[in-house]
């Protein structure tokens, strides 16, 4: 047998039952990522059983209900980032469209009476009973992510175009849009749509058309905020939170004395006072507050820090990806951790109108946990084959540019010297 025989032997048995294209030797993942999203985690686990202690004691009499299930869902969802870190990420291609169907028909189904509960006004979620809540907008997230970083990646440069890129992208990107904005959840309607805005960023979008999109989107959501009173006075109470402080401004205010009261270096863990009933959802949209209450100023700017670390790291990870599928992927879980998390700040800080947001890791809610966790395991499994290259500059500047360079190789195709190798 001749040596281009057994090579050619060879590459067929190495390739056997896995995707085939182009693969880099694959090396530890990133392992700062890894340690700032477990630190985050852990002190979510602490602060939601601090957080939530009053209010479970009155609800169940056992002040650690909340902070235990929070425990269990961790758990669950470090298994989930474990698995997910040791699978080839490029399976992911083969779950993108039935995940991205399944989790519209989830959407659909949590508006329908009967199906989704009703909870202060939103329908969100959907009871199983024996197992829990599950909000499908957290799985809408990533799911929007793989269908669209599958699809540009088959599409290439031809995603600059209005008829074959722009037009296509808005009608994938819409249905989710609106079904989560109806539910009501503006605030997570506005994350999915810059998740999907980012992605098409960074697979080289017409600029021009991504300013349309994107200016269509705020149109229309500030349309849906003006049609909506409760809405209307989120952003009045904004602009001036004093205005009525027992009502509308009562949450933004509460949240700024527990930051008050935390100073420099905080009250202490445990030692709260907001969370005797005088901040509302102190355990999920506002624990960001009870953070700054019993950590003060040095403990929040450590949160602030860690995830920065997830921002560079993951857009890093995302420059240096083995090829353009697994980039867009990359960019598009960090842009939605990272969005996510600088929102709930933002709004405990009153920089934003209230919107119900969680904390990514840290606020209690096991579907968010589990999917943001499972989020990670992909950019770590993503990291085992990027190159060990880049810079600060990299990470920050370097999104978008894969229309200004040559596109990484798809799966299935070969191009330059290895093509020409194959046919000697």
């Amino acid at each position: 047998m001749s040596a281009v025989a057994v090579n050619a032997v060879g590459r067929r048995t190495a390739t056997r039952g896995r995707p085939a294209g182009v693969r880099r030797e694959r090396h530890e993942p990133a392992y700062p990522l890894l340690l700032a999203v477990i630190a985050l985690t852990a002190l979510g686990i602490v602060m939601v059983y601090s957080a939530s202690s009053v209010r479970s004691y009155f609800s169940s009499s056992d002040p650690a209900a909340q902070g235990m299930e929070q425990l269990v869902w961790a758990v669950i969802g470090l298994a989930g980032l474990l698995v997910a870190s040791r699978i080839d990420f490029r399976h992911l291609r083969y779950l993108a469209i039935p995940f991205f169907v399944i989790t519209l028909a989830l959407l659909v189904a949590v508006l329908m009476p009967g199906i989704g509960s009703e909870i202060n006004g939103s329908r969100r979620w959907i009871v199983i009973p024996g197992f829990g809540s599950l909000q499908p907008a957290e799985f809408a997230k990533l799911a929007v992510v793989l269908y669209l970083a599958h699809w540009l990646d088959r599409r290439g440069k031809e995603a600059r175009g209005f008829w074959n890129g722009l037009v296509p992208f808005g009608l994938l990107v819409a249905p989710g849009f609106f079904l989560i904005a109806i539910e009501p959840d503006l605030g997570t309607a506005g994350v999915y749509a810059i998740v999907a805005l980012s992605i098409f960023f960074m697979a080289g979008a017409n600029l021009l058309y991504l300013t349309a999109i994107g200016a269509s989107a705020a149109a229309v959501a500030w349309l849906m905020i003006s049609a909506t009173s409760y809405q209307m006075a989120r952003v009045q109470t904004f602009l001036d939170p004093f205005r009525d402080p027992l009502g509308a401004g009562y949450n933004t205010i509460q949240a700024l004395l527990a930051l008050g009261l935390g100073g420099i270096t905080g009250l202490g863990l445990g030692e709260s006072r907001m969370k005797y009933l005088y901040l509302p959802a102190p355990s999920t949209d506002f624990i960001f507050a009870i953070i700054g209450e019993e950590w003060g100023l040095i403990g929040s700017l450590a949160v602030v820090a860690l995830f920065f670390v997830i921002a560079y790291q993951g857009y890093r990870i995302a420059i240096n990806a083995p090829d353009t599928f697994s980039g867009l992927v990359a960019c598009g879980i960090t842009t939605w951790l990272v969005v996510q998390a600088c929102v709930n700040m933002m709004v405990v800080t009153a920089l934003m109108p209230v919107t119900g947001i969680p904390l990514p890791f840290i606020s209690a809610g096991g579907s968010a946990l589990t999917i943001n966790l499972a989020a990670v395991g992909i950019l770590l499994s993503i990291s085992r084959e990027t190159t060990q290259t880049g810079s600060l500059r990299d990470a920050v500047f370097g999104i978008g540019r894969r229309d200004r360079r040559a596109h990484l190789p798809r799966a299935g195709r070969r191009t330059g010297p290895a093509r020409r190798s194959t046919r000697r």
